[in-house]
């Protein structure tokens, strides 16, 4: 067996051997440093004068883009919401404004008050609505209630309506008919 595996190298070596030697010896002139770099030199001071010749020609080359600007005029700022609160900016534009003015009963949200009586004369029916610290208030119809411009529409046997103006998500005014009815007694 090693016989066999020494005859396999000695026969790669006969195939090797003889490929690596040259045919013709191959001589490079040798230049000097200062040789190479006039050649470079003069290579680049070609494609220079080539290319003045090529603008000479009237060969137009591309002129350079200019840098990218953005002009937000006229656009939509896109940082702002899609749906604007402007509900919650009049409400509190007109709280604020009027808030030393309201009466009482503006300063209360409907939810807050509760009817307590309803009496039927010969002057149109009034009704009592009491706030959460106790005190009562006379009502009748035309009279403001609530701290969205509420206006007592009509009074009832069981109950008032009052008509709201409330701000949708578009921040269009839009009307809500609440109805206080008398809670029964405990």
């Amino acid at each position: 067996m090693r016989y066999i595996y020494y005859c396999m190298i000695v026969l790669c070596m006969f195939l090797v051997v003889p490929g690596c030697a040259p045919d013709e010896p191959q001589v490079q002139p040798q230049q000097s440093l200062k040789e190479k770099l006039l050649a470079q030199k003069k290579e680049v001071l070609e494609k220079y004068a080539a290319g003045k010749k090529d603008a000479d020609k009237g060969t137009e080359t591309q002129p350079a883009e200019p840098p990218y600007s953005y002009s937000s005029a006229g656009k939509a700022d896109p940082f702002r919401p899609l749906l604007v609160d402007t509900a919650a900016k009049k409400a509190l534009e007109s709280r604020s404004q009027d808030r030393e003015f309201l009466t009482p009963l503006q300063k209360y949200e409907l939810k807050d008050l509760k009817l307590v009586a309803v009496v039927v004369s010969e002057n149109g029916p009034t009704a009592m609505l009491e706030d959460p610290t106790g005190y009562g208030y006379v009502v009748r119809t035309g009279m403001l209630v609530g701290p969205n411009e509420g206006v007592v529409e009509r009074v009832t046997r069981t109950g008032i309506i009052v008509k709201e103006k409330i701000y949708n998500s578009l921040g269009e005014v839009e009307p809500r008919i609440s109805t206080l009815t008398i809670q029964p007694v405990e």
